[in-house]
C-alpha cells in the first residue's frame, strides 16, 4: 500500500527527519491515500509494514506487481495535458528537486572518483575521439579539440535525458500500480538531474580554453544556455511522446538506443556546421539541416569560442520551433495515454 504523508500537507517529512533514520511501525488501521492530485482511496484493514520514504512523501510497504491499481486513473484530455504539465511542474517542485538529487547521489555513490567523472567521461571520450579523427583526417583545426569536447558533452546530455523519458513509465511501474500521482515527473526528474550533470562536465571545457587561450565573448555566451534548454525540452518531448508506446512495448526503448547511437555521427559532434557548409551544399546541406540538434550543438560551441554564427536565422527559428512543438506534443500525448496504457506495465 502506497499513500501520502497525511502530516506534512504534500512536503516530504525527509526534510525534518531522513527516511533511514525512521523505524518500521505496525498498524491496522485503514489507511487512506491521498494523491498528490487530490484523490484517494481506502486500503484493506490488515497488519501491514510501512515506513517513511526518503525520496516521496508517502507512506509505503512491500508490494507485488500483481496487486492491483489502488486508485482508478484520472482522465485527461489531450488539450488539456500542458496545462496540468506545468501546473504539476509548479505545484511538485520539491518533489522533482527530491528525485533530482537523489538520482545523481545514486550514479555516483558507489565511485571512488565520485563526481569527478562529470568532468573525466567527456574528456577521456574527446581525446579517444580527437586523436582518432588526427589520424584519419590529418591535422584538423586548432579550436577542433574544444568543438569535439563540447559536441560530445551537449550531445550525451541529449542522449541520455532522451532515453531516460522514454523508460520513465516502465522504471516507475511498481510506484505507478499501487497510487495516482503525477507520472511526468518521472519523465522529467531524470533529465533535470542529467541537466545539472551536464553543465558541471561543461567545466572541463576551461582548461582546454586556457591551452588554446580561447577567450570567450561576454555579448554572446547567453548561447550556452540557451542550447542546452533547446536540447533538454527536446529530450524531454520526444521522450515523453514514445513513452506511453514504450510501456507497451519495450522495443522502443532499444530502437531509441540504436537512435543515440546513430545520432552521434549524423549530429554536429565531430563534426562542425562550417565543415558540412564547405563539404555539403543545396539539397545535401538542407537535409544535414533538418537534425534539430545542430543548432542546439553550434550555439554551445560559438557561446564557449566567442565565434561568429553563421548558422541562418531560419534555421535557427526552426529548431526553437520543433523543440517546443515536440515539447508541446509529447506533454498532450503522454497526459492523454499515460492512464490507458498502465495495464501493460
Amino acid at each position: 500500500m502506497v499513500t501520502s504523508c497525511p502530516a506534512s500537507n504534500n512536503h516530504c517529512a525527509s526534510r525534518r527527519t531522513r527516511g533511514s533514520d525512521m523505524q518500521p511501525f505496525e498498524t491496522t488501521d485503514t489507511i487512506r491515500a491521498t494523491g498528490p492530485l487530490g484523490g484517494s482511496c481506502v486500503s484493506s484493514q490488515r497488519a501491514q509494514k510501512v515506513r517513511w520514504c526518503e525520496e516521496w512523501c508517502i507512506l509505503a510497504t512491500p508490494v507485488s506487481d500483481d496487486l492491483p491499481l489502488v486508485e482508478p486513473n484520472p482522465s485527461v484530455s489531450i488539450f488539456g495535458g500542458p496545462r496540468r504539465f506545468f501546473e504539476t511542474m509548479y505545484n511538485d517542485a520539491y518533489l522533482i528537486r527530491n528525485l533530482a538529487r537523489r538520482d545523481i547521489k545514486s550514479r555516483y555513490s558507489r565511485a571512488i572518483i565520485g563526481f569527478g567523472w562529470t568532468f573525466l567521461e567527456p574528456l577521456l571520450l574527446s581525446i579517444v575521439y580527437y586523436a582518432l579523427f588526427t589520424i584519419l583526417a590529418g591535422r584538423p583545426d586548432q579550436l577542433y579539440p574544444l568543438h569535439v569536447i563540447t559536441g560530445v558533452i551537449v550531445w550525451g546530455h541529449f542522449g541520455k535525458s532522451l532515453q531516460a523519458s522514454v523508460g520513465s513509465l516502465t522504471k516507475g511501474k511498481n510506484l505507478i500500480k499501487q497510487v495516482y500521482f503525477p507520472r511526468e515527473i518521472l519523465a522529467v526528474s531524470p533529465v533535470i538531474a542529467q541537466f545539472c550533470i551536464s553543465c558541471t562536465s561543461l567545466l572541463a571545457v576551461i582548461p582546454i580554453m586556457i591551452y588554446l587561450d580561447v577567450k570567450p565573448e561576454w555579448q554572446i555566451i547567453w548561447m550556452i544556455p540557451l542550447g542546452l534548454f533547446l536540447s533538454t525540452i527536446l529530450a524531454i518531448g520526444v521522450g515523453m511522446l514514445v513513452a506511453p508506446l514504450n510501456a507497451i512495448s519495450q522495443d522502443v526503448q532499444h530502437l531509441f538506443k540504436f537512435i543515440v547511437r546513430a545520432g552521434f555521427f549524423v549530429s554536429p559532434v565531430m563534426w562542425t556546421y562550417e565543415m558540412a557548409s564547405d563539404r555539403a551544399s543545396g539539397e545535401w546541406l538542407d537535409l544535414v539541416l533538418l537534425n534539430p540538434m545542430v543548432v542546439p550543438i553550434t550555439l554551445v560551441r560559438k557561446g564557449l569560442d566567442g565565434s561568429e554564427l553563421t548558422i541562418p536565422g531560419n534555421q535557427i527559428g526552426y529548431s526553437i520551433t520543433f523543440a517546443i512543438s515536440a515539447l508541446i506534443i509529447g506533454i498532450s500525448i503522454f497526459k492523454y495515454y499515460e492512464a490507458r496504457v498502465v495495464k501493460y506495465l
